[in-house]
């Protein structure tokens, strides 16, 4: 029996565990490369207004290649030779600084496609596939085997990877309820998307790009372009929250939401009626001097 390497062992769990901290850093440094990117390229506006439009753009067009690669899956290979290098540096400064990694529990994302586990998994299936067995000797008379299906099953159930299923279960339902909100989230905002393309990408006034992006909002919402990109964009949104979401957790937001609904529909069918004021006595006892002396004036 072969003693497998403790220490290839560990790198390849390693690879395996740490790909999406990593996935997620190299993010942040190209939100932050990108904010360098408008800053410089629009040097000669205010400074005040620059910084957080920069940082809205930035982070806009990572958001956006976020949610496709999340879509698509595999364009999250692109990141795998940058994840390997920050990897090996992390691994090499550990052994240096003799601070082993211990492995921990991670949370899975569903939508990161990991090259290194999928590569790791091809290669444990090539090493579990049945080999051609060699050609079996007929049995002597006095050696009788047996053949005992039950262990064979359990060895072929055993050597079977297991593969996680996914669940629809409270999808429609939670698409049902928070669809609106993510549909006015996306029409509302629309107007800062606007203005932002018309700021930083057209080269215009930042006042201008305002106004203009307002008469852009009003016509497009007219003819109904921006409510039916929002409705698209917002379709997106919920069943990527949906699917980040246990079957559990999409039932209680929905039921949530649902609750919020009813009561929010309660307070505008019965608004709260206004309090009864006291009466004061000034007002009274001045009517009642204006009559006295009234009286006395006719007589």
């Amino acid at each position: 029996m072969t003693m497998r390497n403790p220490s290839a062992s560990i790198w390849r769990a390693f690879l395996r565990h740490r790909y999406r901290i990593h996935v997620e850093v190299w993010l942040a440094v190209a939100v932050g490369l990108l904010w360098g990117y408008y800053i410089d390229l629009y040097a000669h506006e205010p400074l005040w207004a620059v910084l957080p439009a920069a940082y809205i753009g930035a982070f806009f067009v990572v958001a956006v290649l976020v949610s496709v690669a999340a879509i698509l899956r595999f364009p999250w290979w692109g990141l795998a030779p940058l994840c390997l290098l920050s990897m090996t540096l992390e691994w090499i400064g550990r052994r240096l600084c003799k601070r082993p990694w211990r492995r921990k529990s991670q949370p899975r994302e569903p939508f990161l496609s990991n090259p290194f586990t999928l590569w790791q998994g091809h290669q444990l299936r090539r090493r579990r596939k049945p080999r051609v067995a060699p050609p079996v000797q007929a049995p002597t008379p006095q050696a009788v085997v047996t053949p005992f299906d039950a262990a064979a099953l359990s060895h072929r159930m055993r050597a079977r990877p297991a593969r996680g299923e996914t669940s629809w279960i409270g999808v429609g339902e939670y698409l049902g309820e928070a669809f609106e909100a993510h549909w006015k989230f996306w029409v509302y905002s629309s107007l800062l998307w606007i203005s932002l393309w018309l700021w930083l990408i057209t080269d215009m006034n930042v006042w201008a790009a305002a106004i203009v992006a307002v008469i852009m909002w009003l016509v497009f919402s007219v003819v109904l372009v921006i409510p039916l990109l929002a409705a698209l964009l917002a379709l997106i949104s919920t069943l990527l929250f949906a699917a980040s979401m246990t079957p559990r957790q999409r039932i209680e937001a929905a039921a949530t939401l649902r609750q919020v609904k009813a009561v929010e529909r309660v307070t505008v069918a019965s608004p709260p009626t206004p309090a009864a004021q006291k009466s004061s006595w000034i007002w009274p006892l001045l009517i009642g001097l204006w009559i006295g002396h009234a009286w006395g004036d006719d007589q």
